[in-house]
């Protein structure tokens, strides 16, 4: 693993409230650098090579950035050509390679740049109409085979699957409504969560709220379930969203009126985890968790991410007071949140802070003297 104190790409950072050590990268190839988004990684699973998110106003595609994490072999590098008008972007397990989605197109990018085509999505599908995207995540299942895709087209949503070895598209199901944020479970390779979310009619500007956010499927086309049956967003004192997997297999989520969840989609068994209302929340192995608050709230107080060890039952800030960005776009377009989430192995946690002045920068805070640091100055989270 590699020591991010060491890397010269990087510069430390403690936040006064709490004596939480981080470390901001400071070297740039783009004026804006974003980390993927929390239920993504792009970190390589070795740890190796850090894959990035650059924008340059007022540009609004994003274009990959990637970096080596060896503090003895440092580079920076970006790649305007592999630019993203539709999904975010992933990295492709067992390999050090980053996946992208351009219109109708799956490809895979190498460190050098060098661009792939993976797959297409064919024209009996698309059919002449706007492809608004094809994939939310471009998450590979645990098998390392398909791609989900919960394509959006011509206003209608339409779940496939994408064979990275063959190209093969197969057309799982079709909903008259929005439904996104597929991702497969980490142990299970034919099973995928996909999130019902609102939408706005593209005509008439009416706005359709979600009525039950989380549903399994399957690839066979063989299953469409209701998680929790009973919750009806907004309704029930309950708002659930930015819903993902623990590594086990566990969903988790934060209710924006509540606290943050895990379930057992085998045995139904709802645990409270963390009694703190979050935004997005993030953990490896349902023991330790990280989580922002809030930057749905960034125009009444600085945000947080805020770092909570189950054990003890004690949370700290990582940063404790987080301008609004001062980028122009802000959350809006570019979607500057916090995002935080662990490394895959849990030694660092990933997140963007805008602790400089309100710039925003991509941060690593280490996890063993986070959670040192959580035992000793944090509080009850209840």
């Amino acid at each position: 693993m590699f020591d991010i104190s060491q890397h010269p790409y990087f510069e430390e950072y403690t936040d006064e409230n709490t004596g939480v050590k981080s470390y901001i990268l400071k070297e740039k190839v783009a004026r804006l650098q974003l980390n993927y988004y929390f239920c993504d990684m792009g970190l390589t699973y070795d740890c190796k090579y850090l894959w990035f998110k650059c924008i340059d106003y007022p540009a609004q595609n994003h274009h990959l950035g990637v970096m080596s994490m060896d503090p003895e072999n440092p580079f920076i590098r970006n790649f305007p050509h592999a630019s993203m008008n539709t999904s975010q972007p992933n990295v492709i397990p067992g390999t050090h390679d980053a996946i992208i989605a351009i219109n109708h197109e799956i490809f895979r990018v190498d460190i050098e740049g060098n661009i792939t085509k993976i797959l297409e999505v064919p024209e009996e599908i698309i059919s002449g109409r706007r492809i608004d995207q094809i994939s939310t995540h471009l998450n590979i299942n645990c098998d390392g085979e398909l791609i989900i895709m919960d394509m959006r087209i011509g206003g209608r949503t339409y779940i496939a699957t994408g064979n990275i070895k063959t190209g093969e598209v197969k057309l799982i199901h079709k909903f008259a409504r929005y439904y996104d944020h597929a991702m497969f479970s980490p142990v299970d390779p034919k099973l995928f969560l996909i999130d019902q979310d609102w939408e706005i009619d593209g005509n008439t500007g009416e706005r359709f709220d979600i009525d039950q956010r989380m549903w399994l499927m399957d690839t066979e086309g063989t299953r469409l379930e209701n998680v929790l049956p009973n919750n009806w967003f907004r309704h029930n004192d309950s708002i659930i969203c930015h819903d993902f997997w623990s590594k086990d297999g566990w969903l988790c989520w934060p209710d924006f009126l509540g606290d943050v969840y895990e379930y057992n989609i085998h045995t139904k068994e709802l645990n409270s985890v963390w009694k703190h209302r979050m935004c997005h929340v993030h953990t490896n192995d349902r023991k330790l968790w990280v989580g922002d608050d809030s930057p749905y709230k960034w125009n009444q107080r600085p945000c947080r991410t805020v770092f909570f060890d189950r054990e003890s039952g004690k949370e700290i800030d990582i940063f404790s007071a987080m301008p609004k960005p001062n980028f122009r776009y802000g959350g809006e377009v570019y979607h500057l949140d916090p995002h935080p989430c662990f490394t895959p192995d849990g030694e660092y946690i990933i997140s963007m802070t805008t602790v400089k002045g309100g710039e925003v920068d991509i941060a690593f805070t280490p996890t063993e003297p986070l959670l040192k640091l959580c035992r000793e100055k944090g509080i009850k989270a209840d």
